[in-house]
């Protein structure tokens, strides 16, 4: 196996490129401008009309049934129809050439196994008519059809078998079409690069003498050029691939003949070129251009190509995360394609060694188990180099990994048993404490906005003397007088806001007031309803969200320097009296302010 082998899809361009010798230009008689007109008159003819029926299809010549069955190619019923027209009327007429042609139509309409039988009745029937033609032209679709069975050995035996026929009729054309496929074949399919590259020789001089006859011809010549460059550097042999590559390349630029397809496959066969001579930022540049073109034109081979390519490049230059990044692209693409030729196998290997390095034993035990996958299908598909797949990547010790991984996951799952039960634990505390925080943030929205409709009336601890009930003898057991005395002097403190001076206790607003400090504690407990603290406290907390909603000055002040303004020694108590008395911070309540 070829470690470097890029592959760029040789093969579907060429036969992409190249228009088919169809077996019905392969007669013993040369085409005139008769026939010509015939087919003409034919195909204007299936044109007016849709019929198919069997009576009528019987009644039709050869030249309308071979130009009916060309007219409707993308339908396979239809075309069975006129096949099978044409082969009975052959057959009617004991004609061998012409039942040649029928069993050639019946091929390209039936799937791999039925075909194969009708082109070994080709061979059969144009045997009778010693004709040269068909037995190349039918050995040459086999070939074609076991090569895209992947049965290589068999698909170049029957090439072989076409150029013996096509030496026998002189027929260059076909001569170096087999020679071209066999090339390719060889080089990216079973690795024999060096046999591959002296055929692509021959074929690139075939086809550069004739370039100017046809367009086949110099399609063929510019392919055949890419395939000599794809050669060279698989082979390592690095300036000769960069020499073809801008060879092809001009060709292209020079031409009217427009294929930017193939332009690209230059570019990025250049880029990986690049890589493998070491310089990497150019190997970039180039793939950065063929991309583009790979992902326009569906080359999804080819998009694994650049991503290797990139991730090669990129590993070159030391940069861990790109390499791994694209190592993975090329996963991501073979998983759709279903296919990968083995150059590109080495990125497995790669990431299977990263993620073992980060212990990320589930991303290693994924990407072995694909590597063995693609080992596999390699096995039937590339029997030539699975001998040196197992050498390079050490598969038996792949297993032995693999079954450590598993064993591994095991422990850590059993290990890791009481751990999921501990963070499902956390888990449902971490749901329960979420929880309870929207609750608790609606609770504060709901609060915060009954402090906002609040009625703002200059100041909110005005109290009205005359709301204020008498109190009678009996009430608390204080004279009259005295009773009523402390309460309208509570109802100046209130108004002078002194509940906003520090240190204030029982003891110094009784003195203040001329009583003692039970009939104030008295009074207060009665007429307020809470305790001494607490209506000082609520008094100032009062007070602060009057000018919090009203000062936006005050908005910007520290929790401590409102306290402060409050009358409270420290932020702690002005904090925990303004929840007691509203139900939320104070800073809740300054943001809420200043966001509304």
């Amino acid at each position: 196996m070829n470690s470097d082998k890029l592959y760029l899809n040789s093969k579907c361009e060429i036969a992409r490129i190249t228009t088919e010798y169809t077996i019905f230009e392969t007669n013993n008689i040369q085409t005139n401008m008769k026939e010509l007109f015939i087919y003409l008159f034919a195909f204007l003819s299936f044109l007016t009309t849709a019929q198919t029926d069997k009576n009528e299809l019987s009644n039709k010549t050869y030249e309308e049934l071979l130009a009916g069955f060309a007219k409707i190619e993308n339908n396979f019923e239809l075309q069975k129809k006129y096949a099978n027209a044409y082969l009975l009327k052959a057959k009617k007429e004991k004609k061998d050439l012409r039942i040649a042609k029928g069993y050639y139509m019946m091929s390209n309409i039936h799937n791999f196994y039925d075909a194969i039988k009708y082109l070994d009745s080709v061979t059969i029937y144009a045997e009778k008519e010693s004709n040269d033609k068909f037995p190349m032209v039918a050995y040459y679709e086999r070939a074609r059809k076991l090569d895209a069975k992947r049965d290589f050995k068999l698909a170049i035996e029957n090439y072989i078998q076409a150029e013996s026929w096509a030496k026998k009729n002189n027929d260059l054309d076909y001569i170096f079409r087999a020679r071209l496929a066999i090339a390719i074949i060889k080089s990216e399919d079973m690795g024999e690069i060096s046999e591959a590259l002296e055929l692509y020789r021959q074929c690139y001089k075939f086809y550069g003498k004739n370039k100017g006859k046809e367009v086949r011809y110099y399609n063929s010549y510019v392919s055949t050029i890419f395939a000599i460059a794809d050669a060279h550097r698989a082979l390592h042999q690095l300036d000769s691939s960069s020499y073809y590559n801008r060879l092809g390349y001009r060709e292209l630029e020079s031409t009217e003949f427009k294929n930017e397809r193939l332009k690209g496959f230059f570019i990025l066969n250049e880029g990986a070129t690049q890589c493998l001579k070491g310089n990497y930022k150019s190997a970039i540049d180039s793939i950065d251009k063929a991309l583009p073109i790979m992902i326009e034109y569906d080359e999804q081979m080819n998009q694994i190509a650049s991503y290797y390519y990139y991730a090669k490049s990129f590993n070159g230059l030391n940069k861990v995360d790109k390499t791994v990044k694209y190592y993975e692209k090329v996963d991501s693409v073979y998983k759709k394609l279903k296919y990968i030729t083995p150059e590109f196998v080495h990125g497995y290997h790669y990431l299977i060694k990263y993620y073992k390095n980060k212990g990320e034993k589930e991303k290693q035990l994924y990407y072995l188990n694909t590597l063995m996958s693609i080992d596999s299908v390699l096995q039937v598909n590339y029997k030539e180099l699975t001998r040196k797949f197992k050498k390079e990547y050490d598969i038996p010790n792949l297993m032995q990994e693999k079954e450590n991984i598993i064993e591994g996951l095991h422990q850590d799952k059993k290990s890791n048993h009481g751990i999921m039960i501990a963070l499902g634990g956390i888990i449902m505390i971490s749901l329960f404490l979420v929880m309870r925080q929207t609750q608790q943030k609606k609770a504060y929205k709901k609060r915060f906005e009954a402090l906002m409709q609040t009625k703002e009336e200059g100041d909110n601890t005005k109290i009205e003397i005359e709301t204020i009930e008498e109190i009678k003898d009996n009430d608390l057991g204080i004279v009259e007088e005295t009773a009523n005395n402390i309460l309208k002097q509570l109802v100046a403190f209130e108004k002078k806001k002194q509940f906003l001076k520090p240190n204030i206790t029982l003891n110094n607003i009784a003195q203040d007031f001329g009583t003692n400090p039970k009939y104030l504690s008295t009074i207060i407990n009665t007429k307020k309803e809470k305790p001494f603290v607490r209506y000082i406290n609520d008094l100032r907390i009062d007070y602060i969200v009057f000018e919090l909603k009203s000062n936006e000055g005050m908005r910007k002040y520290t929790i401590k320097a409102i306290a402060e303004e409050a009358g409270f020694n420290n932020a702690e108590a002005f904090s925990s009296a303004f929840f007691k008395r509203t139900g939320i911070k104070p800073s809740y309540f300054i943001k809420k302010l200043i966001e509304s």
